[in-house]
């Protein structure tokens, strides 16, 4: 009995070369091409980008509902887990001036303060939130909304007031 590829041939509706050509590409998603036994090289997965080019100009609703699926695909701090006995109180400024308090385990502290990972308010379901994010999630969460970005060491962004005139 014929395969498909075979009968469509037959039938001219596909040539050789495509035929080839489609073998070609099935064998290459099923063994990056390297051959019987070699499985193709995992790729590393990649890290989720906030598309701030395109939500320029975009409406605020929209521009929150990206930024919280991002920050919740991208935040290092627990949601709703129950803190451990290491974990401390880290103190914030928020946009009011007022300070503002996180419970945070003791490695977000040392990422915070050596600046590899960033404090961000952004807009959650229930209402302003914060979140610790990676340093370059933070630095494209500042692109879109600077007044988002509360704690990031090295940028002068961070912990702008909303009476700042820098905004």
């Amino acid at each position: 009995m014929l395969d498909l590829k075979a009968k469509l041939a037959a039938a001219g509706l596909v040539s050789k070369e495509d035929v080839e050509r489609a073998e070609r590409k099935a064998q290459a998603r099923k063994g990056g091409g390297k051959g019987p036994g070699k499985p193709a090289a995992p790729r590393a997965p990649e890290a989720p980008r906030l598309a701030v080019g395109s939500l320029r100009g975009k409406p605020k609703g929209e521009i929150y509902d990206a930024v919280r699926r991002f920050v919740d695909q991208v935040r290092l701090d627990p949601v709703g887990a129950a803190p451990t006995e290491a974990a401390a109180a880290y103190h914030f400024p928020q946009t009011t001036g007022k300070i503002g308090r996180l419970v945070l385990e003791p490695d977000l502290v040392a990422q915070l303060g050596d600046g590899r990972a960033g404090l961000v308010s952004f807009m959650s379901n229930h209402g302003l939130a914060h979140a610790v994010v990676p340093a370059g999630c933070a630095r494209e969460v500042a692109e879109l909304m600077p007044m988002w970005l509360r704690v990031l060491a090295g940028d002068e962004r961070a912990g702008v007031l909303a009476t700042d005139d820098k905004r």
